[in-house]
């Protein structure tokens, strides 16, 4: 490297260049940790009928396997973040790191249902640990400008890249080992992380505004959920009466009642309530609770319906998803940016939401003997390339559209929370639905297969539905706040942005 003649300083400082390395290497480790994150979003999809089978789950006791991961990640996702800024990111990081790597291995050597369903949890509290600790290592980082944004790019790109695989690496797994590997798969590169963090991230923190932490909202609101998610799948179990029902349900209102004044009295709420003054933010989140909720209770039945009714191995399900999966990416990519130039963030929000409602709908027509190139895979592309790759970015910019810059992370945070949310409660009313309309059929606990499709065409129906009052509530409650090009601008993610 040559010298400058007039100063004798060299044009590209050694430090500088080690600096940049050391900035890669931290990039390349928050990385794996959102890789692991959006793969336990989806690599359990297809474990779920051997999952049920080995642990003798009933078809109301399933759903929670993912469930339990969404609730927990969505309720904590906001302290998370929090507690990152205030005890410095490194160090939630790891700790999150930590439980999540913990948690896969209970996971993994589970032999009975409550002790898988407890440790899903657990990995849930971990993500919601790492995820907006590791964001918040890439913005401490690198510098705000290109650098940042070709940073945060690769950042959601390899998260994407993560719940893709995971529906074909949760086939394979299944199929040639066990299902058990679909958790202990996450371990080795769980201790990568621990063992690398140290040396290659910086910690940081905030040295200034309140040091609170709203645990009491972060615990209600997650009990809360979990509760109502309980009520729902448990209402249709034999046994279950009327004043059961009525007295779990009242206690859950009573937990989210005791929320919502935590947060109205709290000094530094986990979600303060005065976000929700704007409309576009709260139509954007009442909208991303039917986003990925019905999207998730598609892949639920698709993967029963393709394992339990076809007969198809657990590799064979995972090759099937994969072209929709695939056709997420283009779509979000490619075509999502374009539509909103065009049509703007309310009609494309709109758009997306029609096309998941409808491809869902169209999955409705499967019966014993279906086609896969003629009546699965068109439905399959409508939801998946469509629906999600249009509607996930476009809620993105439309959460945080018209909100000040000091409250653009609370606005996507809370999203984010919405997100999972959705998926959990979705996923608990998709199993009721399809057991209930199952068993009035049947009467057994071994449905026959005809019982079984009676029940997946009101659950994807129902979750049709659900889509499609949310596409309602998206034209209906958005407001364009810049020029669309603008808006994408502000948000360089969108076209990288997949259900993390």
């Amino acid at each position: 490297m040559k010298a400058s003649p007039l100063t004798g300083r060299l044009s590209q400082p050694q430090s500088e260049r080690s600096g940049s390395r050391q900035r890669q290497i931290a990039l390349l480790i928050v990385c794996i940790a959102v890789f692991l994150d959006a793969l336990d979003t989806s690599i359990v999809n297809v474990a779920l009928p051997s999952i049920q089978g080995d642990l003798h789950l009933t078809t109301l006791d399933l759903p929670w396997v993912p469930g339990a991961y969404f609730l927990t990640y969505g309720g904590f996702l906001l302290l998370g973040g929090r507690a990152a800024d205030l005890l410095g990111r490194r160090r939630i990081f790891l700790i999150g790191t930590a439980l999540f790597g913990l948690a896969s291995l209970i996971c993994g050597l589970a032999n009975s249902g409550w002790l898988l369903l407890v440790a899903r949890g657990l990995q849930g509290i971990g993500a919601a640990l790492t995820l907006p600790s590791a964001i918040s290592i890439i913005t401490t980082t690198f510098a705000e400008g290109p650098e940042r944004n070709r940073a945060l790019s690769i950042f959601t790109a390899t998260g994407a890249s993560g719940f893709s695989l995971g529906l074909v690496l949760g086939g394979i797994l299944t199929t040639f080992i066990n299902w058990h590997w679909v958790f202990f798969v996450n371990i080795p590169f769980a201790l990568l992380i621990l063992l690398f963090s140290r040396a290659f991230i910086k910690e940081s923190r905030l040295t200034t505004g309140t040091r609170s932490y709203d645990i009491a909202g972060a615990v209600t609101v997650t009990v809360g959920l979990l509760l109502l998610g309980y009520v729902i799948t448990q209402a249709n179990q034999p046994g279950a009466t009327i004043m059961k029902t009525a007295g779990l349900l009242a206690l859950t209102l009573f937990i989210l009642a005791v929320f919502i004044l935590i947060e109205w009295r709290s000094k530094a709420p986990l979600i303060p309530l005065r976000i929700f003054r704007s409309r576009t933010t709260s139509a954007a989140n009442l909208a991303s609770l039917t986003l990925l909720g019905p999207f998730f209770g598609f892949l639920f039945i698709a993967a029963l319906y393709l394992q339990d009714v076809l007969h198809y191995s657990p590799v064979q399900a995972s090759l099937a998803l994969l072209p929709g999966s695939a056709m997420t990416v283009l779509v979000s990519r490619w075509l999502a940016p374009r539509l909103i130039n065009r049509l703007g963030v309310r009609l494309s929000t709109g758009l997306g939401l029609l096309c998941l409602a409808s491809g869902i709908a169209l999955f409705a027509r499967i019966g014993p003997g279906s086609d896969y190139l003629w009546t699965i895979l068109p439905p399959m592309l409508l939801v998946m390339g469509l629906g999600m790759g249009i509607g996930y970015p476009t809620l993105a910019i439309a959460a945080v559209s018209g909100i000040a810059n000091t409250e653009q992370g609370l606005a996507a945070g809370l999203q984010g929370t919405s997100l999972q949310t959705g998926g959990g409660l979705w996923l608990a009313i998709t199993a009721a639905i399809v057991a209930m309309n199952t068993v009035s059929t049947q009467g057994v606990a071994q449905a026959s297969t005809a019982a079984q499709l009676n029940g997946f065409h009101v659950g994807l129906l129902v979750a049709a539905v659900g889509a499609g009052v949310g596409a309602l509530i998206a034209y209906v409650g958005i407001v364009e706040h810049a020029h669309p090009k603008q808006a994408i601008a502000d948000h360089p993610l969108v076209e990288n942005e997949l259900p993390l």
